[in-house]
């Protein structure tokens, strides 16, 4: 049986730069690692609506990416 073990954790920011000529939404990342794996939800998203007025687009969504590592 395969165990696996967390690896990272990366928060990222997902930023609304603007419109296209369609008229759809166009989207940038901002990414922070080096995220405690053991930081809870409450507390990226804590940190995220703290850093989302800092930026000079605004906040569209927020996730948690989290790196693993799979062993027989």
């Amino acid at each position: 049986m395969a165990t696996s073990s967390l690896m990272n954790t990366q928060l990222r920011l997902v930023l609304e730069t603007g419109v296209d000529e369609n008229g759809k939404s166009i989207f940038r990342s901002k990414n922070f690692n080096n995220i405690k794996p053991s930081a809870t939800p409450d507390a990226l998203f804590a940190v995220a609506l703290a850093l989302a007025p800092l930026q000079q687009h605004s906040l569209f969504a927020v996730e948690r990416n989290d790196s693993s590592d799979l062993q027989a």
